[in-house]
């Protein structure tokens, strides 16, 4: 959507605001989507599951989203057509999505009403405490309605562009969407929306999540491949992936393919890939093509888990974590590398491009600061799970023993982060 686009719907670029409010607006930022969110799911329970999952957005990211770009149209460093753009392009699939469900947009305009009385109610309440100037508080709140209309009128256009679609290409997408969707959200039978689609319903699926920008109408896909064709968050679903296998795959540096399940765990499939995905993004795997997700379970768990792992890593590891990490990084790694090894030496050795007499060092070193508790054959998954999330890229410092971590991402997270150095684990 060009500039040129956004202002036929009636938006301009807003006044900017002085750097000083516009920071206010940002720090409080967090608080009020949480109160919008709250807003909505409260108020419209029985509608939130539309949105939630809308091309890889949930409810509370749609929020965020709107509001950031509000604050965004008053930044006097960035033009406001362009977040008004961000705006349109959003709502006109969160429209599209709604055709394809045959919901009615009256339900959309509702959660809108209740977010914008929530923004009101904030706004006005900032005013007071803050003492900001009446025109102020006038232009604000009118900007906030008139981004609620921008987003309705885009929303309508989505819908209208579904809903004149070819019927059987609207068909395909409605399946797409229950296949990938928690069971407790469909409306209709796989089957019976299969049969719709003139797609036979296949015995397993995986779900081949792609990078954002990389669309699916860029690769040759057989027909019975369905697309999703999100610009930020695209995908494929792939009935019975093992019967064609790598041949068509598409080889798209950076996705991940996310596990084989049956036809009504989707869901499943897609959440893992996008976690894979994610992990890609910030270096923790390899931009494989693609990565495949059940040939990292141990990292994926690892990351999944990353607040008991560093819980349970002083324990585990004890005084190897206050080593300076010139020496605690070998020993981790040859401990890993052991452990996967099967407690093998000069396999360990081989792996390492080391002496094997290296190897036994540092075992032997690993065993007198930890009193010989380390390794403990009784607890070596644990301690591999440990290892992997310690020694992946892009992970928190290790916590010193009976502290926490010092530096680095929160564990488990999806953010974007700086990675660290690859390693040879």
């Amino acid at each position: 959507m060009t500039p040129t686009h956004a202002q036929a719907m009636g938006t301009q670029d807003a006044e900017p605001l002085p750097g000083d409010m516009r920071r206010m607006l940002l720090r409080y930022m967090p608080d009020a989507v949480d109160e919008m969110e709250e807003a909505v799911r409260s108020g419209l329970p029985h509608y939130t599951h539309l949105v939630d999952g809308t091309h890889g957005y949930s409810l509370r990211q749609i929020i965020d989203r709107t509001v950031s770009c509000f604050v965004s149209v008053h930044d006097a460093t960035r033009p406001g057509s362009v977040a008004t753009a961000e705006i349109i392009a959003l709502y006109e699939r969160i429209g599209a999505r709604h055709g394809r469900l045959g919901c009615s947009l009256d339900v959309l305009r509702d959660a809108l009403d209740l977010a914008g009385r929530v923004a009101c109610r904030r706004l006005i309440k900032d005013a007071y405490r803050l003492h900001w100037p009446a025109p102020l508080l006038a232009t604000l709140t009118e900007d906030t309605f008139a981004l609620i209309k921008t987003a309705v009128a885009a929303a309508s256009r989505g819908y209208a562009e579904e809903r004149h679609r070819a019927p059987l290409d609207v068909q395909r997408d409605r399946l797409r969407d229950a296949l990938v969707a928690d069971p407790d959200g469909r409306t209709r039978s796989l089957a019976e929306l299969a049969a719709a689609a003139d797609w036979r319903l296949p015995g397993t699926l995986a779900v081949l999540a792609l990078p954002p920008g990389d669309h699916p109408q860029t690769h040759v896909l057989p027909p019975e491949v369905l697309a999703d064709r999100s610009p930020a968050a695209p995908y494929l679903v792939l009935p019975n992936p093992r019967t064609p296998g790598p041949r068509w795959l598409p080889r798209t540096v950076g996705a991940a393919l996310g596990p084989v399940v049956p036809p009504d765990r989707g869901a499943v499939s897609l959440r893992w890939a996008r976690r894979g995905l994610a992990l890609v993004e910030r270096g923790a795997l390899p931009a494989a093509a693609p990565l495949r997700c059940v040939d990292h379970v141990a990292a994926l768990t690892a990351f999944r888990s990353g607040d008991l792992l560093e819980a349970a890593a002083a324990e585990l590891l004890g005084p190897l974590l206050a080593l300076p990490p010139r020496r605690r990084e070998p020993l981790l790694e040859t401990l890993l590398v052991y452990l996967r090894c099967g407690d093998n030496a000069v396999l360990t050795a081989y792996r390492l491009h080391v002496h094997e007499q290296t190897v036994r060092y540092r075992l032997r070193q690993i065993s007198q600061l930890t009193d010989g508790a380390c390794p403990d054959p009784e607890r070596h998954l644990e301690t591999m799970l440990v290892l992997t999330w310690l020694l992946s890229p892009g992970a928190a410092d290790p916590p010193a023993a009976g502290g926490h971590a010092t530096a680095g991402p929160a564990p488990g997270t999806t953010g974007a982060s700086t990675p660290a150095r690859p390693r040879r684990v």
